[in-house]
């Protein structure tokens, strides 16, 4: 059966999985909850449908991106 919807969120894997690499390869450094990982796994922990993870960019002086981190946001 057909799922538009598990086909968006595959097709969103994909793209950031890209994304992710790029940036690793040109030296920014990956972290889910703290943790340096490669983009493979930011992709499995943090892209999901109703994900509890948010993105922050880290730039250095220059304005250029160091760090992605993919932190849990929790309701408190």
């Amino acid at each position: 059966m057909y799922d538009e919807k598990d086909d968006q969120m595959k097709d969103a894997r994909e793209d950031m999985l890209l994304r992710l690499e790029q940036m690793s390869q040109r030296g920014v450094k990956l972290f889910v909850d703290g943790e340096n990982v490669l983009p493979a796994e930011a992709v499995s922990r943090a892209v999901r449908e109703n994900s509890p993870y948010m993105a922050d960019y880290v730039l250095d002086e220059s304005g250029a991106i160091r760090q992605v981190r993919f932190d849990r946001v929790t309701n408190r």
